[in-house]
């Protein structure tokens, strides 16, 4: 046992190395490293910082719907010249090419905003607000550790740097870059280094902004129609179905267990998708492929998030492996009825 989780250990914590070997890129500028890595040791060093009498593993929860705009505002800031000959050139390829950008920055700006907002109003940063799922993940990882206090410390502690801190703040690091690349396009076409890729919007463009709206305003819904159920329970004001169930299960959720993960997943990689197609970026290429992994990254992180908030609520609600039979996981879809749940059931056996 000692000698497999030793080899556990050594893999993270070579992981925890490449990944700061490789990021931030190294063409980024010094005020993006210092963002970036005084972020990671930052939320690592709050994490020993006792609220309410115990440490706190939600610190990089609470930067998640900031971090992503602080870093286009300081990647903003270092191209600020470029970008501002842009705004006064006559040339109508490099003023489509800041419009482009500048509708990419707006509506990550506006996905920051309205995640934080609904993240306060959830109380998530409230003094000693902390995720549930982390003391779950945490009560996981000791289970399958022989009874020694020190290497469970070890463990944990390892997990902790390398994944809550590091692993995730690399990931929205990367889920971000592409907006760097809008940015800088811009200011290459300012200063003619480059062609732009068009004179103007094209379909596909005018389409995935318009696609990354509705995805904003999908998950905007989905949110306040959790926050209001969640409300109206803790008032005691749940119609005799709801509170039979425990859980929310209409509106957005009728078709979906989790249509706010399915939007964010989507949202980022239609962002991806845009800031390529307006920069005439090739992402089946080999040199910028890579872009993809952010989007890819948060596809996987959500996919097992989910799989252990469903593991905990099928312990909590008795009719929730009902509602999992019925419903898609993240796909909106038309729910399944009784005979088509057991058709399913049969066809397994």
């Amino acid at each position: 046992m000692n000698s497999c989780v030793s080899q556990h250990l050594a893999s993270v914590c070579e992981f925890g190395g490449w990944v700061a070997s490789k990021l931030p890129c190294p063409e980024e500028s010094a005020h993006v490293k210092t963002l970036f890595w005084s972020s990671v040791v930052g939320s690592w060093a709050l994490s020993f910082v006792r609220q309410n009498g115990q440490r706190n593993f939600s610190i990089v929860d609470r930067l998640w719907p900031l971090f992503p705009v602080v870093l286009v505002a300081q990647w903003l800031y270092d191209d600020r010249a470029y970008f501002s000959c842009a705004a006064a050139a006559d040339d109508l390829q490099v003023r489509t090419a800041q419009h482009k950008a500048i509708a990419a920055m707006v509506l990550v700006a506006i996905w920051g905003a309205r995640l934080c907002f609904n993240s306060i109003r959830r109380g998530d940063y409230a003094v000693g607000a902390e995720d549930y799922r982390w003391a779950v993940t945490r009560a996981a990882i000791e289970r399958r550790l022989p009874a020694c206090s020190c290497l469970r410390w070890a463990v944990w502690e390892t997990f902790n740097i390398v994944f809550t801190s590091l692993f995730q703040l690399a990931l929205l690091y990367l889920i971000s870059v592409p907006l760097r690349l809008a940015i800088q396009y811009t200011a290459t076409v300012a200063d003619g280094t480059v062609n732009a890729a068009a004179d103007g919007w094209s379909f596909t463009e005018i389409a995935l902004v318009v696609l990354l709206i509705v995805l904003l305003e999908v998950e905007a819904i989905a949110d306040q129609q959790m926050y209001k159920f969640q409300q109206r329970k803790k008032q005691g004001a749940l119609t005799k179905h709801e509170a039979e169930a425990g859980f929310v299960h209409s509106g957005l959720w009728k078709y979906s267990r989790h249509p706010n993960v399915a939007c964010e997943q989507a949202f980022w990689v239609v962002m991806c998708v845009f800031c390529a197609t307006a920069t005439g970026t090739d992402l089946g290429s080999p040199e910028n492929i890579w872009l993809l992994s952010g989007p890819a990254l948060l596809i996987l992180l959500m996919w097992a998030s989910v799989q252990l908030t469903e593991s905990i609520s099928r312990s909590k609600y008795p009719l929730y492996q009902a509602y999992q039979l019925q419903t898609s996981r993240l796909i909106p879809w038309k729910p399944w009825s009784a005979s088509q749940v057991i058709n399913q059931a049969h066809s397994k056996l």
